[in-house]
C-alpha cells in the first residue's frame, strides 16, 4: 500500500481561532477593569450595550460609565444646583443695568480739564503793597493837612509869614516829618504786601488742590458707578461656583 499524503495545515482557520481567542481574553481584561465601585461619596457602575461598528461592519460593545451620588450628597447637590441657578437668573437680569451705565463710552470731559496754578508773587505783591500804602496814607493826609492848617495859624499869629527865616525854618521842619510818617508808611506797606502776598499764595494754592482733589473725587465716584453693577454681577460668579462644585463632585467620585 502506497504512503498517504500529509494534508497542508490550516492557518486560516489557526488565524480565525487565535483572533478569537484574542478578542475574548480582552473582553475578559476589559470587564476585569471596569468593576462596580461603592463609597460614602456614591458609586460608580458600568453597563453595555451592543452598536454597530462603522468601520468593521459589526456589532461591538459600547460601555458607559454611571455616576451615582449617596443621598446626602445628592441632596446638598441638588440645592446648590439650585442656587447657582438663582444666581444665573439674577446675574443675567442686570445686563439691562449694566447696558445702561457702561453702553456708552465714558464722558471725562464734563469734569474739565486739570487746574493749572497760576499765581504771579510779584504781582499780587505790588498790589498788596499798593493797597497797605493806600490805607495808611488815608489815615496820614488828614492829620497832615490839619497839622498844617494849625502850624500856620501859629505862624501867622507870632507874626510869621512866608518867607521869613524862622517860618521857613518851622515848615521845613513839618515837612521832614511829614516825610518820615510817609516814608514809615511805605516801609510798613511793603512788609504787609510782601505778607499778604505769602497769605494769597498759600491760599490760591490750596484754592487750586483742593479743586483738582474734588475732581479726581468726581471721576473717581463716576467710574465706579459706571461699573457697580458690573461688580455686583461679576461677585455672583454662578461659573466660579459651578467649576467649584464640579471639582468638588469629581474629587467625591
Amino acid at each position: 500500500m502506497g504512503k498517504k499524503s500529509s494534508s497542508p495545515p490550516d492557518v486560516t482557520g489557526a488565524a480565525k481561532v487565535e483572533g478569537e481567542f484574542s478578542r475574548e481574553t480582552a473582553r475578559d481584561v476589559t470587564y476585569a477593569d471596569r468593576p462596580d465601585q461603592n463609597n460614602p461619596f456614591g458609586s460608580v457602575t458600568w453597563g453595555t450595550e451592543q452598536v454597530l461598528d462603522p468601520a468593521s461592519g459589526e456589532m461591538v460593545t459600547k460601555w458607559t460609565q454611571n455616576q451615582s451620588m449617596a443621598e446626602p450628597l445628592q441632596n446638598v447637590f441638588d440645592s446648590q444646583m439650585s442656587s447657582i441657578q438663582s444666581n444665573s437668573d439674577l446675574a443675567n437680569s442686570m445686563s439691562g443695568r449694566i447696558q445702561d451705565e457702561m453702553g456708552a463710552a465714558p464722558d471725562f470731559q464734563q469734569f474739565g480739564d486739570v487746574k493749572d496754578f497760576n499765581y504771579d508773587p510779584t504781582q499780587q505783591r505790588q498790589m498788596a503793597e499798593d493797597a497797605a500804602y493806600e490805607r495808611s496814607t488815608n489815615r496820614l493826609d488828614p492829620q497832615f493837612d490839619k497839622k498844617r492848617n494849625d502850624l500856620e495859624i501859629r505862624l501867622r499869629n507870632r507874626g510869621l509869614a512866608a518867607g521869613d527865616q524862622a517860618y521857613e525854618s518851622e515848615m521845613e521842619s513839618f515837612g521832614t516829618g511829614r516825610n518820615d510818617a510817609y516814608e514809615q508808611a511805605r516801609l510798613g506797606a511793603t512788609g504787609e504786601g510782601r505778607q499778604e502776598a505769602q497769605q494769597g499764595y498759600t491760599q490760591a494754592l490750596g484754592t487750586n488742590e483742593r479743586a483738582n482733589a474734588l475732581r479726581d473725587q468726581q471721576i473717581a465716584e463716576y467710574i465706579a458707578k459706571r461699573g457697580f453693577s458690573r461688580g455686583e454681577q461679576n461677585s455672583i460668579n454662578p461659573i466660579s461656583e459651578l467649576s467649584t462644585l464640579s471639582d468638588t463632585v469629581s474629587g467625591g467620585g
